[in-house]
């Protein structure tokens, strides 16, 4: 899905063919807060704005600008998966619920990764790997490694090249 970020909150992003305009909502919020736009640059003004009028009105009301959560939620898996997930949690000694819990925060402990926006953009379409040209050479060594690279790839490659710190001939 895509969204939008902005001030610590994240807004949704959608598109209607008939209105020709883009749309989306403020989303881990208690309450309702919309924003459309004609073109990316007036949603993402939009949002911006949004969020901005939301901070205000909390403000004013003297709400806190948050969703509340009760801490608790309902998830749905295949029936194999629960049995997988009793076995393991009866294995370690502990319950389901501690199990889960703990497994969610060790996804919650590593560090969020956003895409790197060169990256993102460079296509839909998965690109043809590089191929390492010496049979001894490894990825990570400190050896120099030539490869060979589908033309379209070059100035992606230079680019990441360039942004790790990495030399490159040719």
């Amino acid at each position: 899905m895509n969204t939008l970020r902005y001030k610590g909150y994240i807004g949704s992003v959608g598109y209607s063919e008939p209105d020709k305009v883009f749309f989306g909502k403020l989303e881990g919020i208690d309450g309702l807060v919309n924003y459309e736009g004609e073109s990316v640059a007036e949603l993402t003004a939009a949002f911006h704005e949004a969020v901005e009028d939301y901070l205000i009105f909390c403000k004013e009301h003297n709400c806190k600008p948050e969703k509340s959560y009760t801490g608790t939620f309902n998830v749905r898996i295949s029936p194999m998966a629960h049995r997988e997930i009793a076995n393991r949690a009866s294995e370690a000694g502990i319950s389901i619920n501690a199990f889960v819990k703990q497994a969610l925060n060790e996804v919650l402990q590593k560090p969020q990764v956003h895409p790197d926006p060169f990256v993102y953009q460079y296509g839909v379409e998965a690109p043809e790997p590089a191929m390492v040209m010496e049979p001894d050479a490894q990825y990570g060594s400190e050896k120099n490694v030539r490869l060979k690279v589908p033309p379209k790839d070059v100035t992606f490659l230079k680019e990441f090249a360039n942004r790790m710190g990495w030399k490159i001939e040719g």
